[in-house]
């Protein structure tokens, strides 16, 4: 790995431990510190962030630079108990620029205040709102970490219900199985330093309280993964969530769905947060709209 490579993915690495302290912060506090961190670079002149309401609830549609007519719908990461729509401006509007279209970011309600369904039941609120307004041919759905689990999520959702799917979903990191069942989550522990085996059982409290944490609406893994549109997955060969991407990949491909699956080395969870200095990321913005522009033509 080149020096500018490591020394961005130092930085990167830097940031997250910030947000996460010694692990003993209050989750208001944690709040603040991811929310502060996403917000420390400034945006583009050509970006523009206005908030709107799908389907009862609050998003932020981010654009930059020319647009068409078609949407990202971008599911925040942060546990499903922290991250906001305005923290991923930025990164919204990286995948924007890259991908020529608006960028949708749902401020989907948070535990421990709103446990399980009431994320996936806004998130799938929002998307139904934008198949009815656009088409679903003309509809993605994105995520990372939390966000890419709850991608998954509304997809399986979707389907059980016998509505329309988007035409593309990518999933960045996705945290996909809340028994934590993984083998790279021990392999992994001492390479990752955002998702350690003991966070999950703590998410999994604050997200699910006493409800069974193999939920294929909850842990995305235990679902079956058949008819759904095709799917991308991003994963990095060091981080603890490394299997749950690779078991679902296995699990589209077992029934017969369309699906990439890609591994990047030497760099961090949900890497793609980091678009304005990180080359890694800079190359995940870039195949994720690779992806999407093809799904849509």
């Amino acid at each position: 790995m080149s020096v500018v490579r490591a020394d961005s993915l130092e930085r990167a690495t830097n940031e997250f431990a910030a947000v996460f302290g010694d692990g003993t912060i209050s989750l208001r506090q944690l709040r603040e510190n991811l929310d502060s961190m996403m917000t420390r670079s400034h945006l583009d002149s050509d970006v523009e962030a206005s908030p709107v309401t799908l389907g009862g609830v609050g998003c932020l549609r981010v654009s930059a630079g020319a647009v068409d007519d078609k949407v990202l719908v971008w599911f925040h990461g942060g546990g499903y108990v922290m991250g906001s729509p305005q923290g991923y401006t930025r990164t919204a509007a990286a995948v924007s620029r890259a991908l020529g279209a608006a960028v949708v970011v749902p401020d989907y309600r948070l535990a421990p205040e709103h446990p399980f369904p009431a994320a996936l039941e806004d998130a799938v609120r929002v998307v139904e709102a934008l198949i009815a307004d656009l088409g679903a041919e003309r509809l993605a759905v994105a995520g990372d970490s939390a966000g890419g689990g709850l991608t998954l999520a509304v997809l399986v959702a979707l389907r059980e219900r016998g509505r329309p799917r988007p035409a593309a979903a990518v999933a960045v990191s996705p945290l996909a199985d809340f028994t934590a069942s993984g083998n790279s989550m021990n392999v992994n522990e001492a390479t990752d330093p955002v998702i350690r085996p003991q966070s999950l059982p703590m998410l999994a409290a604050s997200y699910l309280g006493r409800r069974d944490r193999k939920m294929p609406l909850a842990s995305p893994v235990f679902a079956p993964l058949h008819d759904l549109p095709p799917l991308l997955l991003l994963a990095s060969s060091t981080e603890t969530l490394l299997d749950d991407a690779v078991r679902i990949a296995a699990k589209v491909q077992e029934a017969g769905g369309e699906h990439t699956l890609s591994i990047y080395p030497d760099t961090c969870h949900a890497w793609t947060l980091f678009s304005d200095f990180l080359p890694q990321a800079k190359e995940g913005v870039t195949e994720i709209a690779s992806f999407v522009r093809k799904a849509w033509s």
